[in-house]
């Protein structure tokens, strides 16, 4: 399963994307404003794949030396490739 989240972190939606994705054992794709969840810290004990747009990354200023060590950086091919090439894509939050 793949959750996309493009909420921030302090938003409801990006709390509920982030809980369903950590229950539901599924990946993450972060777009977006979503891409805050990819500092350091902000994903606690998520244990799936974590990946986010890197030109939505760079457009708000995000540092790869703020991220995540977990989190991968992909472009709008790579995005397409994971989401027609999974089971189950689960909402935008």
């Amino acid at each position: 399963m793949l959750v996309l989240i493009k909420s921030a972190p302090d938003t409801t939606d990006g709390a509920t994307g982030l809980h369903l994705a950590k229950e539901g054992g599924a990946d993450l794709v972060l777009l977006q404003n979503g891409v805050y969840f990819a500092q350091k810290e902000r994903l606690e004990t998520f244990s799936g794949t974590v990946y986010v747009l890197d030109d939505d990354k760079r457009l708000r200023g995000v540092k790869d030396s703020e991220l995540d060590p977990r989190v991968k950086a992909i472009d709008y091919d790579k995005l397409t490739d994971i989401i027609t090439g999974g089971e189950k894509v689960v909402g935008m939050f």
